[in-house]
């Protein structure tokens, strides 16, 4: 057990150097950023992307990860409802999955969401029709 902690270490040190800098909060308003530009997007690619990592750094070691569809498989289950058959046995296996099940249920949440360039083409209609009710009851005073 001690082995996952001390491969992961690194990882936590590096993130809690950077937290409070100006390098974390551009990194998650960034990854912020990339969610909100088209979320479906955003998660095919945490699916399939975070999928075939699964895949890649359990492949060796887990009998129930033979396939690439395996890990697929299991990043999708892990986004949302975090059950199924496989489960992560290296230290990446269990970042990934700390990663899918933290951020997975709100990336599906919005998943149907308009792309932020929609959203905000749709808030800057409903902002121009509100000034205009504005300016046409301010004339009827």
């Amino acid at each position: 057990m001690l082995d996952g902690f001390r491969e992961l270490m690194p990882v936590a040190l590096g993130l809690y150097a950077l937290q409070g800098s100006d390098e974390y909060g551009d990194l998650k308003k960034s990854i912020r950023q990339w969610a909100k530009r088209d979320p479906m997007d955003a998660l095919y690619t945490t699916v399939f992307g975070g999928g075939l990592a699964f895949y890649l750094a359990e492949k060796d070691s887990n009998p129930n990860c033979q396939h690439a569809w395996d890990g697929i498989l299991y990043m999708s289950t892990a986004l949302n409802v975090g059950y199924d058959n496989l489960f992560p046995t290296t230290p990446i296996g269990h970042a990934l999955a700390v990663f899918a099940q933290t951020f997975g249920p709100a990336l599906a949440g919005m998943a149907f969401d308009e792309p932020a360039d929609d959203a905000t083409e749709t808030n800057k209609a409903i902002l121009a029709r509100l000034d205009e009710i504005v300016r046409l009851l301010a004339t009827k005073q």
